[in-house]
């Protein structure tokens, strides 16, 4: 919590969209991923709990199982 976290995303195949949502499932960062480039996303989490990462783009029939989630703890 209250410390900046970069997120390097690239793909290996299509474009993706790599969207990260707080434990209310708003919306507080996004950036694409896209084969043969690395974007990079900063972002400060002001509060602990359970973050998830979705993909914002269709890209392909396995779209909606592209999630994941990560634990945002306290100091």
């Amino acid at each position: 919590v209250n410390k900046p976290v970069e997120f390097h995303v690239t793909s290996l195949d299509v474009n993706h969209g790599f969207g990260i949502y707080d434990p209310d499932m708003i919306l507080v960062g996004q950036t694409q991923a896209m084969p043969g480039y690395t974007n990079t996303l900063r972002h400060t989490f002001t509060r602990p709990g359970t973050y998830k990462v979705l993909c914002l783009e269709y890209c392909g029939l396995a779209h909606h199982n592209m999630a994941s989630e990560f634990t945002v703890v306290g100091q």
